[in-house]
């Protein structure tokens, strides 16, 4: 019979005939258990020797299984450990109940590996169950280290975390529902009858997001560098106060003498990475302040950080802005959509706010407590010019002589390929009004 067998069997590059029997496993082992001689009904199917191998079943099934119920019991434990009596434990029945089993409906936010669901309690409170994916060791230490970064603070102008979720494969963080939205939405959202943006409005966002940003750096119990400012990440309330949301990308200040840190993964949101940063990795808290230059620009013109349907030449705001403010031209800057009377004084503030934080230089760009106290008191502008006559001429040595803002975009945009991904000013684009933005806390490095 074997002998048989043997003939009817031959090998051929780069497939290979196999005979099978019904019900395909592992030949060996099961010819090793086989207590008597049975008779099979044998048949031959062509197939590659790729397929047929991934056709077998796994040889231990409950091997992952186990591996990954034991690192939810430790995630769980993790995170018990980490929150306060202040944030909740819920019941991920609670939540799977308050967002209909996690309807279609309900989904406000996308990202590459998170999804964020509207949700209401059954006291009536909204909020927003952002959920994060992933079966691997490095997600849950992603998820572990945002926990106790955004745990550990407490700012009006912070979206505030209410609590977790683990369950199974399902990384739950739940935060208040905005009925407005994210800044990105309002400013360049296209629905019907949505809300416009006063001038006052903007200027008191601007405030208030620079004041999440400094709390961050410098008045925290342990410094935090965002990593990901941008209006998407800007929640809105009621009373339109912003609140910055999405801490999946921070990451504890550096605490040695240099400041910052080399990072061999950028990551982030293509036209609010600092150059320093997306070119050499170099990561101080000086990359949010850029970031929030390009949310100030955003503020002001009413514009996205990158538009590919303008010229040849102006598809970035900081490039588009850029003659604009060298030429004086700063109401060419204004969005045309603000038509109340707007301060003069704030607008020119916040126009020369957004020139020093987009500053190509990290030595030469001012933090933030320099940028709120521009922002804040017009007192400070004449200081603030004599300030920069000083340091003009200092050597730094993140300039060099063919490095040019324009070089930096051009590289950037080389693998740009259609206009739908380029328009986007966020990573991830919502399906819906996005109440709450999300990143993929996987940390997965840009490629451009």
């Amino acid at each position: 019979m074997m002998g048989e067998e043997k003939r009817k069997r031959s090998i051929s590059l780069p497939s290979i005939d196999i005979l099978l029997d019904d019900k395909p496993g592992w030949p060996f082992l099961k010819s090793a258990t086989l207590g008597t001689p049975q008779v099979h009904k044998w048949h031959t199917r062509k197939v590659s020797v790729v397929n047929w191998v991934m056709s077998l079943p796994e040889r231990f099934p409950n091997h992952h299984q186990q591996n990954l119920n034991y690192e939810t019991s430790s995630i769980k434990k993790q995170v018990k450990d980490i929150l306060t009596e202040n944030k909740k434990w819920f019941n991920y029945n609670v939540l799977q109940k308050s967002t209909s089993n996690f309807s279609q409906d309900n989904l406000i936010g996308k990202g590459g590996c998170s999804k964020v669901y509207r949700g209401i309690l059954e006291d009536g409170k909204g909020i927003a169950v952002k959920i994060l994916k992933s079966s691997t060791k490095e997600a849950m230490k992603d998820f572990v280290h945002e926990i106790n970064i955004i745990s550990s603070l407490s700012h009006q102008n912070i979206s505030p975390l209410l609590g977790v979720c683990v369950q199974n494969n399902d990384l739950i963080s739940v935060y208040n529902l905005s009925t407005i939205g994210s800044l990105e939405e309002t400013l360049h959202g296209k629905q019907k009858g949505k809300h416009v943006l006063s001038w006052r409005e903007r200027f008191k966002i601007a405030i208030g997001l620079a004041e999440a940003i400094d709390y961050l750096h410098n008045r925290c119990s342990k410094p935090v560098i965002h990593r990901d400012v941008k209006t998407s990440n800007v929640i809105l309330t009621d009373e339109l106060q912003p609140q910055l949301s999405d801490f999946g990308l921070s990451m504890w200040r550096p605490t040695t003498s240099s400041q910052y840190s080399i990072q061999t993964d950028v990551v982030g949101t293509f036209g609010y990475l600092a150059p320093e940063y997306f070119m050499y990795g170099k990561v101080s808290d000086k990359v949010d302040v850029y970031a929030l230059g390009v949310v100030l620009l955003e503020l002001i013109s009413g514009r996205n950080p990158i538009s590919p349907q303008n010229p040849r030449g102006q598809e970035s705001l900081i490039m588009w802005a850029k003659p604009l403010i060298e030429n004086g031209n700063l109401k060419g800057l204004l969005d045309p959509e603000v038509t109340d009377i707007y301060d003069e004084s704030q607008f020119q503030r916040m126009v020369l706010a957004a020139s020093h934080c987009l500053t190509r230089s990290a030595t030469h760009r001012p933090n933030i407590k320099q940028i709120l106290r521009l922002l804040r008191d017009e007192n400070e502008v004449g200081k603030w010019i004599m300030e920069e006559e000083e340091i003009e001429d200092c050597f730094d040595d993140e300039v060099y002589p063919d490095s040019s803002a324009e070089l930096h975009f051009s590289v950037a945009m080389l693998e740009v390929e259609d206009d739908e991904s380029a328009s986007v000013s966020s990573m991830e684009r919502s399906t819906n009004n996005s109440l709450f933005s999300s990143s993929c806390s996987s940390r997965e490095p840009l490629c451009f």
